[in-house]
């Protein structure tokens, strides 16, 4: 939709962006302002102390590393990949449709995902490393796209990627967070998340620059090995130290 209204005017858009945010903020004030609350103590990033397990927090930092590439490699479909789209004569439009199907596929199959990952309770690594593999085999098809179907044929296979990983991290964040420290430990995927879509599209930008396209999906679907391999050894340590914690006991 955004993208026909764009083939109008870009004025059009920011316009209906504006609207969209008032009637959320109306939504919220008239919808939630009734909802009463329990008071509950809160932990202070600027008071925050050592945290209780070094070995859960490196933990936590390995994962995040790996989620930050991947927002890295996400981030290029709304910069480079877009502006790439552009460059081989794709409408608007069509881009558009690209993440129309994205939404689409998220809302219709978030229960179908949601079925079959209860049999992997407890298996979110697993889950993770499938899901970054996904996204590899999305900008693999990539490397091949000049026209619009491979183009969604690859939007499609990252969208079942991120139905995987992006619950996936918070959760595991709060498996990890000490007693106290849950908002702390979301807050620091969160930002992790928002390292990503920050350097993504500089480093995509510069690469494309230099390099060109194809060497950026290279190199990005290195960078997604690497989340792999976090996902896959973050909590190395962390099991040794807890099956050493059983012996002592």
């Amino acid at each position: 939709l955004g993208g026909m209204v764009a083939a109008y005017s870009f004025t059009y858009v920011f316009l209906a962006n504006a609207l969209l945010y008032v009637l959320f903020f109306l939504i919220v004030f008239f919808g939630f302002r009734n909802i009463k609350t329990q008071n509950a103590s809160q932990v202070s990033v600027l008071d925050y102390e050592p945290v209780s397990s070094r070995t859960k927090f490196t933990a936590l930092l390995i994962l995040s590393g790996g989620y930050v590439l991947g927002w890295i490699a996400y981030s290029q479909w709304s910069t480079t990949v877009a502006s790439h789209t552009q460059s081989i004569g794709m409408p608007l439009s069509l881009y558009s449709v690209l993440w129309t199907v994205n939404g689409i596929l998220i809302v219709a199959g978030q229960p179908l995902i949601g079925a079959v990952l209860k049999k992997w309770s407890g298996a979110l690594k697993t889950q993770m490393v499938i899901g970054f593999c996904i996204f590899i085999v999305s900008f693999g098809v990539l490397l091949s796209a000049k026209q619009f179907p491979m183009y969604l044929t690859a939007m499609v296979i990252l969208t079942v990627g991120e139905m995987l990983v992006w619950p996936a991290v918070p959760t595991i964040a709060n498996q990890l967070a000490p007693k106290g420290k849950e908002g702390f430990y979301q807050g620091f995927v969160n930002s992790a998340a928002t390292g990503g879509r920050m350097i993504g599209p500089l480093l995509g930008g510069v690469l494309v620059d230099q390099y060109g396209m194809s060497v950026l999906l290279l190199i990005l679907m290195v960078l997604l090995v690497v989340s792999i391999a976090a996902t896959v050894l973050y909590d190395k340590r962390l099991k040794t130290v807890n099956k050493q914690n059983v012996q002592v006991r």
